[in-house]
């Protein structure tokens, strides 16, 4: 079985996206399949046409969602992706899965494109609910980091660490929390020169190289050893999504800010039917950490539960996509 996959992040270095493909190429290779080619994040492929076309041909092709879809109206590389499933079937004539997506404020249009699709995953409940609203079928499979992977240890730590938010304006308020309370803070992405175009952006570009020559050139972008990191903490302050997915699966104490979309509250909600450790920059900077230091029975019982019913999800959506591929896409898509 032939497959392609349509934006792999791994050249953005940022832990979580690295370890979602990581993820998705083991559970692919675990069921014989092969990938030829991928297309990366942050190139529009609608501006190389003809470069798609000539791809070799594949017997599927999957979207990796990574939470992009979203207010698709005001952002390029959402709108992108949804072209990417009618150019999937109208010129590629090679069906198309999306996987991994997180669904927000799209709009009527964008739903009828993915429509095009030959199934859709989303990664949690409150995408499911927007993407039935537009009269859709999907299935709802949580994030690719709880797929089953190796172990990471047991070993806690003690002290908090601040990880940084994909939102400037938090990521900036976060540092200052963690100055203000001597916590160390670190960024989900590893400065690299290629992170950013000179000639599309040169200041992030000028960022990325001043924090690589001071010390991220250094730095691993396996996310084997960020969560290493991260369990060198009892407990973690973050605005990025994957590193509550990580401490989730880990089973290390954390709060986090929302993100650009309610994808954290919205895993939260799925995780343990509760969005407390979600809170806002001010009730964070009045926030009694202590309360938040460990997880309740209940709460560890449900994220052990979660953790459980992902893997084995996560298995079957992979194992399910290569079988319909395989069958010739014969009737409805079997979820």
């Amino acid at each position: 079985m032939k497959i392609a996959i349509i934006n792999d992040t791994r050249p953005t270095h940022h832990f979580g996206c690295r370890l979602v493909m990581e993820n998705l190429l083991n559970e692919l290779s675990a069921n014989e399949a092969d990938v030829i080619w991928t297309w990366p994040v942050s190139v529009d492929w609608r501006r190389h046409v003809s470069k798609v076309k000539r791809m070799p041909k594949v017997d599927a092709i999957i979207i990796n969602g990574e939470g992009t879809i979203h207010h698709n109206t005001d952002r390029r590389f959402a709108q992108a992706l949804i072209d990417f499933a009618v150019f999937a079937r109208d010129e590629l004539k090679t069906p198309c899965y999306l996987i991994n997506a997180t669904l927000h404020k799209n709009s009527a249009a964008a739903y009828q494109s993915l429509s095009s699709l030959r199934a859709i995953y989303v990664r949690d409940k409150g995408s499911l609910a927007e993407l039935q609203n537009a009269g859709l079928e999907g299935r709802y499979v949580p994030d690719l980091t709880f797929a089953r992977n190796r172990n990471y240890g047991t070993q806690q730590g003690e002290g908090v660490c601040v990880i940084d938010s994909a939102i400037r304006e938090d990521s900036e308020q976060l540092r200052a929390y963690a100055l203000a309370h001597d916590y160390p803070f670190r960024s989900m992405i590893v400065a690299r020169p290629s992170n950013a175009r000179f000639l599309r952006s040169p200041r992030p570009w000028v960022k990325n190289v001043i924090r690589w020559l001071k010390g991220d050139r250094h730095v691993s972008v396996e996310p084997t050893d960020y969560i290493r990191y991260l369990r060198g903490f009892g407990m973690v302050v973050t605005g990025r999504y994957h590193t509550v997915t990580m401490c989730l699966k880990n089973r290390i104490p954390f709060i986090s800010l929302e993100s650009n979309t309610p994808k954290v509250r919205y895993l939260l909600q799925d995780v343990m039917g509760d969005t407390s450790r979600s809170l806002s920059m001010p009730v964070l900077q009045q926030a009694d950490l202590s309360a938040y230091s460990t997880f309740s029975a209940e709460e560890l019982e449900s994220i052990d539960q979660f953790t459980m019913t992902a893997e084995k999800a996560i298995k079957e959506m992979i194992a399910t996509i290569i079988r319909d591929a395989g069958s010739g896409c014969q009737g409805n898509y079997r979820f």
